[in-house]
């Protein structure tokens, strides 16, 4: 019996359920300083906005080039915080590199096609220089 892996599991979802989960799954912040709480406000916002935008997702299997990109820039940070405040709870981390790993399966699309190649040329250099993919 071939048993499917959580990335796998995850593959086969409905962004509807990803949705759900975004919004239940633990930020993994915990204490109740300033930075802590200033942390968890932000994943909170980026826990909605990718809600919303999972919840409009109609099944075409193409995501929008600028937000594909925002994306990954947004888990980086997230895991500089993440580092640099010695979080150990990382699921909710470990969640939105393996939601960006179904975002690359995506076909991506560009509302102006001029600006694809400018976006393109910012993930290249990205990339580049050492902050390579997740």
């Amino acid at each position: 019996m071939h048993s499917l892996s959580i990335s796998d599991t995850l593959e086969k979802a409905d962004w509807d359920t990803l949705a759900h989960t975004l919004k239940t799954i633990s930020s993994g912040v915990e204490g109740d300083d300033a930075g802590a709480k200033k942390l968890r406000a932000q994943l909170g916002m980026i826990r909605m906005l990718m809600c919303e935008e999972l919840k409009q997702w109609n099944g075409d299997n193409s995501i929008e080039l600028s937000y594909f990109v925002a994306s990954f820039k947004t888990i980086q940070k997230v895991e500089r915080e993440f580092d640099a405040r010695g979080i150990k709870k990382r699921e909710f981390l470990i969640f939105l590199k393996l939601l960006f790993n179904k975002f690359q399966k995506q076909r991506i699309k560009a509302k102006k096609p001029l600006a694809k190649l400018a976006e393109f040329k910012k993930m290249k250099e990205v990339v580049e220089n050492g902050n390579g993919p997740l």
